[in-house]
């Protein structure tokens, strides 16, 4: 999965080295301001390459200011709307999408977080009615706890519900659900037949989900070989996306490894 904010060069060149290291497909993303990228050559070098893509978008977006105003709102659909453009730009049928969050140390309060996800629902049922115009798929990732506008897994559960399975697909964060504490087995069963895509990053108890996830494969605590199992147990056949900052050695070494466990029957 792509990270930093680059422009079209930038983004040609990660793409090919994210090629020489045997990777056969890429997440672009987390969009936050990619408006830059020409889609058509992007295009062209995937194909190339024989590389499947997903799109991502992500980015701070404000929770708070997201359920009172119209900007950040705004901004919000900006931001899918590119998404889906950009991947009936490169041929994804793929998009995924990062719910609002709420900043600071504050809980808000009921009614507040009932306003967050009213206009939240209001706009993926918009934008999927849109990305399916282009047949774009559209997945929500599983931010499923606080600071986050849901609570817990079953409220997260409750939201993507509403809509047919068709419509919405969940994608899995393995290494934020495990540092929040959150059982990986329950995850992958409640959401089994919504599942298109599964970020994957090793990750530790620790309090500052900054520190504690998005750690090479080895370097947390998370038990893959379970988490293989359980995804060949409900006959998961979707994305593993690696999520790792690190070295090439350790971004190497984790795909090794996950391509290990994979090959293990």
């Amino acid at each position: 999965k792509t990270d930093p904010p680059y422009d079209s060069d930038g983004l040609l060149r990660f793409v090919r080295k994210t090629a020489s290291l045997g990777f056969k497909a890429i997440e672009i993303g987390p969009l936050t301001d990619y408006s830059s990228i020409d889609g058509e050559r992007l295009r062209k070098l995937l194909d190339k390459l024989n590389m499947k893509r997903s799109v991502h978008v992500g980015g701070p977006f404000d929770a708070s200011k997201f359920a009172s105003t119209e900007e950040e709102y705004g901004r919000m659909k900006r931001q899918i709307r590119r998404g889906t453009m950009l991947c009936d730009e490169i041929h994804s049928s793929l998009l995924s999408i990062h719910p609002p969050f709420f900043e600071g140390t504050c809980e808000p309060g009921e009614e507040f977080s009932k306003t967050a996800k009213a206009r939240f629902f209001k706009l993926v049922k918009r934008e999927i009615e849109f990305a399916r115009r282009y047949n774009v798929k559209v997945a929500l990732e599983s931010f499923c706890y606080r600071p986050f506008i849901f609570r817990n897994i079953g409220d997260f559960g409750q939201f993507v519900s509403k809509f047919r399975l068709e419509e919405l697909g969940v994608l899995l964060d393995v290494g934020h659900l495990y540092q929040a504490r959150i059982c990986l087995s329950e995850a992958v069963h409640v959401f089994k037949d919504r599942l298109v895509d599964v970020h994957v990053h090793d990750a530790t108890l620790g309090r500052d989900y900054r520190k504690a996830t998005h750690l090479p494969i080895g370097k947390g605590a998370i038990d893959f070989s379970s988490l293989i199992r359980l995804l060949r147990a409900v006959c998961y056949a979707g994305w593993l996306t690696l999520e790792v900052r690190g070295s090439e050695k350790e971004i190497g070494e984790s795909k090794g490894h996950l391509q290990s466990l994979i090959a293990r029957r």
